[in-house]
């Protein structure tokens, strides 16, 4: 039998996770403990829910009006840069207070936006995953919807070129 996805996955007791109903805040604390780009959201009977990730996060940080029609061309600031906004410590520490009051689960990624494959997808499979969606791939078991772990670039390297 080939590689399949599970021998160069990031299991899931390793991988950072977040509750779906936990706050930004907190999961803006993980991302930055754990230098990680995205969290599998798992509740607590273990079942995939979808991805917080840290552009979502940066996302949330920017000011309202950057965002006003960013997913309508025609409706579209003309707003090409934010050089006229400045932050300081206590103003970035006033915008990641307001993440309080925001849940994981109302700003992740849904599961249809991730690929999501069951661990013993064979690796070349779990390639072609990541390469058309450009992300990271969740392993999931097909029968409870249970998160196993992720597959991403870097954990296909340090598996398969070691």
């Amino acid at each position: 039998m080939g590689i399949s996805c599970k021998d160069v996955m990031v299991p899931s007791h390793v991988q950072k996770t977040v509750p779906p109903h936990e706050s930004v805040a907190t999961a803006l604390k993980i991302i930055k403990a754990s230098r990680a780009r995205f969290l599998p959201v798992v509740d607590e009977q273990g079942t995939y829910k979808g991805v917080f990730s840290a552009p979502t996060l940066l996302r949330l940080l920017l000011p309202k009006a950057a965002l006003i029609g960013l997913d309508n061309e025609a409706s579209r600031l003309n707003m090409n840069h934010l050089g006229f906004l400045s932050l300081n410590n206590e103003d970035f520490d006033a915008q990641v207070a307001q993440l309080k009051d925001k849940h994981v689960v109302d700003h992740m990624s849904l599961p249809e936006n991730i690929p999501v494959a069951a661990p013993d997808t064979p690796v070349m499979e779990g390639i072609f995953l990541i390469h058309r969606y450009k992300r990271h791939l969740m392993l999931v078991e097909p029968d409870t919807q249970a998160f196993v772990g992720t597959v991403s670039a870097n954990s296909l390297l340090d598996q398969l070129l070691t």
